[in-house]
């Protein structure tokens, strides 16, 4: 199957980190014969000024609409399948890592470990929720959701309400389609909370622990939220540092240190 997969970040002030899981994501797509393509902050220019102005100019909400567009447009060309990986996903285990789905379309399956917080202040109590990200999409030419999804988007943003929700057109309106209809889903893709990241930083835990078992697959790649970067979450700092060390880990053990958790 002719695939194209293809990314997007800033070319300017660009943390290591990132780079480093660009890289992998590029050796991944050469190594399956697959196209990439990198798209820089063009990836706005898909973006109608009305929508911007909707979403507040906010990169999150901005860039959920222009991959699908981006999609769209490479399908178009000739592409019978498109994979979109976010910039900050990082694949430790190559060989391993495949997007082949059975439907015409894919996105990610989601466990979040938090502490949730209560009139502001984060409870010492652990929580599992399981949501549906786009960190990693996959679309063929005969999806008919991508048509339907880039439609919902500028409907969504249109009538987007005052509280503010980065993840309005994406997590947030993917995990309520999911439970009203299960979608389809990669279960290779990790997405790691805070309180993942710093175990893994850290040579494991019992946060990553309890990830894996309630994630329930084997993982191949990983999202590693870099919204997060240079900030505090769940009392946890996190940093450039961080990151790059919880992908030495990952790579060194090729994603051993997360799966040795998977419930036999």
């Amino acid at each position: 199957m002719k695939t194209v997969v293809y990314q997007s970040y800033r070319t300017s002030n660009v943390a290591p980190w990132i780079t480093r899981c660009m890289e992998s994501v590029k050796s991944w797509s050469i190594l399956n014969g697959f196209e990439y393509r990198f798209i820089d902050d063009r990836i706005f220019d898909y973006v109608p000024s009305s929508y911007k102005e909707k979403a507040r100019n906010n990169m999150l909400l901005m860039t959920d609409l222009g991959r699908l567009e981006l999609a769209r447009e490479l399908l178009d060309e000739g592409f019978e399948r498109t994979v979109w990986v976010d910039a900050d996903v990082i694949i430790f285990n190559p060989p391993k890592f495949s997007v082949d789905i059975k439907e015409d379309f894919a996105f990610c399956r989601e466990v979040w470990i938090h502490h949730p917080k209560l009139f502001g202040v984060t409870l010492p109590i652990t929580r599992c929720n399981f949501k549906v990200n786009n960190a990693v999409s996959v679309f063929t030419a005969s999806s008919t959701m991508l048509d339907s999804y880039r439609m919902s988007c500028h409907s969504l943003v249109e009538n987007m309400p005052r509280v503010f929700d980065p993840g309005f057109v994406s997590t947030t309106y993917l995990t309520s389609l999911h439970k009203q209809n299960p979608l389809p889903l990669l279960t290779n893709v990790a997405l790691l909370s805070p309180l993942v990241l710093h175990d893994l930083a850290n040579g494991g835990g019992r946060y990553a622990r309890l990830f894996m078992e309630k994630f329930a697959y084997p993982v191949y790649a990983a999202n590693l939220c870099s919204t997060m970067n240079n900030g505090k979450h769940m009392g946890i700092r996190i940093h450039n540092g961080m990151y790059d060390g919880v992908i030495n880990r990952l790579l060194e053990t090729k994603g051993g240190i997360l799966n040795q958790y998977l419930p036999r």
